[in-house]
């Protein structure tokens, strides 16, 4: 009898086991592939919609365009881009370490007649070729430098209709420890620019 129960449990144990794996494989078949679209530094990318995380970001009418990406210090970034320095508080020059450690991506943002819309550059993040990690716009860290440099922007960014705007973002390593220490030392890079209904991707490189 007891073999009868242990024979039984197994063969239930199979039975769901060739369900679950039915069900993966049925879902790996029938959902619609995202499809990918890649497109060239100095190339413009109309959005048309697509989006990173909410289709109601509504990013009908914005158009992309990487102009330049070049390696920096957090200072250098800072001398460069920051506000002044009346504006918000600083540490001093060198807290930060002397380490290569921002992408500065040159984006150029184009908007053509939508009033409502914005772009989650949060969710922008910067991939290298290498692909087993990303950097993102440095919003979240201690001391980021887009809240330095862009008051007020949060992690969206909107423009008037019919106008066009250059941003500096600086990118570093995602995470919270140590990201100013870090170097670079990737030179060509995707950058995510949205996930649904298309992913598109931009070819970066430094220069």
């Amino acid at each position: 009898m007891r073999r009868a129960n242990v024979a039984l449990g197994i063969l239930g144990l199979s039975i769901v086991l060739a369900a679950i794996a039915l069900r993966i494989h049925w879902v790996n078949t029938n959902l619609p592939e995202i499809p990918v679209e890649y497109y060239q530094q100095g190339e413009w990318v109309s959005l048309g919609g697509a989006f990173q995380v909410d289709s109601g970001e509504g990013t009908d009418g914005y158009s992309l365009l990487v102009e330049k990406a070049e390696l920096t210090t957090y200072d250098e970034f800072l001398q460069e881009h920051g506000v002044e320095e009346g504006t918000v508080q600083r540490q001093p020059e060198g807290t930060h370490g002397s380490a290569r450690c921002v992408v500065d991506l040159e984006l150029r943002i184009r908007n053509e007649g939508n009033a409502d819309g914005s772009l989650d550059v949060f969710q922008m993040i910067l991939v290298p070729e290498r692909g087993n990690e990303y950097l993102i716009c440095d919003v979240m860290n201690q001391g980021a430098l887009w809240p330095q440099t862009q008051p007020g922007a949060g992690m969206q960014v909107s423009i008037r209709p019919g106008t066009e705007y250059v941003a500096h973002i600086p990118y570093v390593f995602n995470g919270l420890e140590g990201v100013y220490f870090r170097e670079v030392t990737d030179t060509d890079f995707s950058l995510l620019v949205s996930r649904m209904p298309e992913r598109k991707m931009i070819r970066v490189q430094l220069s």
